[in-house]
């Protein structure tokens, strides 16, 4: 009798110790694959900021503002995100990337000031060029938009879109999607995509963009089952009392920050 008591404990005991080595084991897999989630949605954010930064060098957006001491009204050219997907994307579909710009001249201050890169100087004699203007009209036209003694020459990127992102099959319409978003229930979700001008004091300083994914679209209870959705509301919750964004996102629509990911 002794020696079944013993064999029957020695059986309870294994048992504990498969479910607590179970247990070990079944948590890191689902934190594993919370972390790869995370590295997926992670590089579709990457590429919509490289996107969104290739789109800035192409559009500007000029704002009047007054001037307080002076009361005089003033201009301010800047770099303008594209504030939606559906923008953004037919830009990427149509649009031309310089490869490679031999230059010739300086872009003087002022100029700066409204706006002027290398890249869209660039772009815009492409642009002369393509409507007929001569090389010699466009000389003229340089030196009214204040940019004299300037000159680009462009090679520009056969194929932009593996320029872009490294691959000419990029599915450029699904940049707009939430890897695993449709495990909800129907289609992908998107990416929530925001930009506006920020002010200080009055003064329109940049354009910012933000870009973001709530935890709930990606790691979802049917992808990563209970515990995996307890983790995630518990990620969610922490996120919240530091007062922080509960996801991942890039940029800050209140706070320029260089387009960082929250990540970081």
């Amino acid at each position: 009798m002794k020696t079944v008591i013993n064999v029957i404990l020695c059986a309870c005991a294994a048992a504990l110790l498969w479910i607590c080595v179970r247990s070990i084991t079944d948590d890191q897999a689902i934190d594993e694959k919370i972390a790869g989630r995370k590295k997926v949605v992670i590089a579709r954010l990457l590429d919509i900021k490289a996107a969104e930064e290739a789109y800035k060098e192409q559009h500007d957006t000029t704002l009047y503002y007054t001037d307080e001491e002076s009361q005089e009204t003033r201009q301010a050219t800047m770099g303008a995100y594209a504030e939606n997907f559906d923008e953004l994307i037919a830009f990427l579909k149509t649009a031309r990337f310089p490869e490679k710009i031999s230059k010739e001249g300086q872009i003087q201050e002022a100029a700066q000031r409204k706006g002027w890169t290398d890249k869209k100087v660039a772009n815009h004699i492409y642009q002369l060029r393509k409507s007929g203007m001569s090389d010699a009209a466009i000389r003229e036209r340089l030196i009214a938009d204040e940019l004299p003694g300037v000159w680009m020459d462009t090679v520009w990127a056969e194929n932009p879109i593996k320029f872009l992102f490294g691959r000419e099959d990029y599915p450029v319409d699904s940049l707009r999607y939430i890897p695993f978003s449709n495990e909800l229930g129907g289609d992908f979700l998107e990416f929530e995509l925001s930009g506006q001008v920020h002010y200080k004091m009055g003064i329109p300083m940049n354009y910012v963009m933000e870009c973001k994914a709530p935890f709930e679209t990606f790691l979802t209870k049917a992808g990563l089952g209970p515990i995996g959705d307890n983790k995630r509301k518990n990620m969610s919750v922490y996120e919240e009392e530091r007062g922080a964004y509960p996801g991942l996102k890039i940029g800050d629509i209140l706070n320029w920050n260089n387009n960082a990911g929250n990540w970081e």
